[in-house]
């Protein structure tokens, strides 16, 4: 038992997280992540407790790969010997004094990872398993001993997944002859995305995400507080690269565009998440909270409304609850509810259920809208106004003619939607002999 009490609303969202956790750790266990880790992180503080998180994810089991960047290592080997490369497009020239340095950075990285691994009782085994070709002239340019993938052993990753093991796949490949070459590890990442059922692809590095700041953006995109965007469908970052491709900076141009890729492919990963691995947590939190610190690219929708069933009522109920006690809901039974299942609508993040609302059809051309309720955490997060502008586009697309709402507390909330002040004799002849003269509730109305 805590020493310290904790205040009732401390202790339901507490409690509300953990079960977020428990509904997260169903869905997960026996899925693979695979996570790109970029080699700058290797000497910061917080980078052991970056791989204790990666060892607990593992531990609860979540097939875990992990892809090193290793840029940051390779330029270091390469100053020490000064040797100069250049890049074409974001991909290095490769020549041959500079392969071998590329091989040490590899491995080096590797062994750090595998390490700490170690240091934490998980089993990890590093290899490359990738057969490749050289990339060879394109455009003029010669690419030397930077190559592209052929093919990748992604049967010998799942049967090491299958021993519990933890794949580090590093970045050279070799042709059928043993010619080795340096393979750029986001192709890897995103390779590996299509070869096997992969749930989410995260790419970590000491960015937050993708930063809004001096872009062109399309409507009703979700920015973070940090000034990041939050989430992202693939049509929004089509519209980014569209219109910012020479605003954007190369390292954001590139987590967007392995992406597309990771995602667009037959048989892509769903999510992929932008994080910082300096934050501590960071992982953590993007893994087990629908609204973590990064920023998400989904294939399939992220947040969606579904019609309710009886075994929602529990949750309808809940979200309600704190309405009811302020008075701004009328208390409905588990009864009735259950009785008019079919009106109520759910708004739900990754199957947790955040939001709900109600479309009462009263007549033919008109229909009321009510309990409206959101899970306080997520009352900035656009959920309540998702569910109002899907119960009006609903009442249109049934052919009404007018909505009304009743309501004590939040008329300047509807408003906001373009209803009007009206009064109860404005309501259909069934609703008006219902009307509450005691709660005194206004009346709303919006024409469609």
């Amino acid at each position: 038992m805590n020493d310290f009490p904790l205040k009732n609303n401390s202790f339901e969202t507490g409690v509300s997280g953990i079960r977020e956790v428990f509904n997260y750790l169903k869905r997960y266990r026996k899925k693979t992540f695979v996570l790109k880790i970029e080699d700058s992180l290797l000497l910061n503080p917080l980078f052991p407790m970056l791989m204790k998180d990666i060892i607990h994810l593992h531990d609860i089991g979540i097939n875990i790969v992990i892809i090193p960047g290793i840029r940051t290592t390779i330029e270091e080997k390469l100053s020490r010997a000064n040797i100069s490369t250049r890049f074409v497009n974001g991909m290095r020239i490769t020549p041959a004094e500079a392969l071998p340095f590329v091989k040490l950075a590899a491995m080096e990285v590797a062994e750090t990872i595998i390490s700490h691994l170690a240091a934490g009782g998980a089993n990890g085994i590093m290899g490359n398993w990738i057969r490749a070709r050289a990339i060879g002239v394109s455009q003029g340019v010669d690419y030397e001993f930077t190559g592209c993938i052929e093919k990748i052993r992604s049967d010998i990753v799942s049967q090491l997944l299958e021993q519990n093991f933890i794949p580090v796949i590093y970045n050279i490949g070799f042709n059928s002859t043993g010619k080795s070459y340096n393979v750029n590890s986001s192709h890897i990442t995103c390779r590996l995305c299509q070869d096997l059922d992969v749930i989410k692809l995260f790419f970590i590095g000491r960015d937050e995400g993708i930063p809004v700041a001096n872009l062109q953006c399309p409507e009703g995109i979700e920015t973070h507080p940090s000034g990041i965007f939050s989430n992202l469908d693939l049509a929004q970052v089509d519209y980014l690269l569209k219109h910012n491709r020479d605003v954007l900076e190369l390292d954001y141009r590139e987590y967007l565009e392995n992406a597309l890729e990771a995602t667009r492919a037959q048989n892509g990963v769903n999510r992929v998440h932008i994080i910082c691995g300096t934050r501590e947590g960071s992982l953590l939190q993007e893994v087990f909270s629908s609204m973590g610190l990064g920023t998400m690219i989904y294939r399939n929708k992220y947040a969606h409304i579904r019609v309710a069933t009886c075994e929602d009522v529990p949750e309808i109920l809940h979200l309600m609850d704190g309405y009811v006690k302020k008075g701004n809901l009328v208390l409905r039974s588990e009864a009735e509810l259950n009785e008019q299942i079919t009106d109520y609508y759910i708004y739900e993040v990754d199957m947790s259920v955040y939001g709900c609302g109600a479309l009462y059809r009263q007549d033919d051309e008109t229909g009321e809208i009510g309990a409206i309720s959101v899970n306080p955490s997520y009352k900035s997060k656009g959920v309540g106004r998702g569910i109002m502008e899907f119960l009006i586009d609903l009442g249109r697309k049934r052919g009404l003619k007018r909505l009304f709402v009743l309501t004590t507390q939040t008329s300047d909330w509807f408003y906001n939607f373009g209803f009007i002040q009206g009064t109860p004799a404005d309501l259909p002849q069934g609703r008006k002999a219902r009307y509450n003269n005691e709660r005194n509730s206004r009346v709303l109305l919006l024409d469609l």
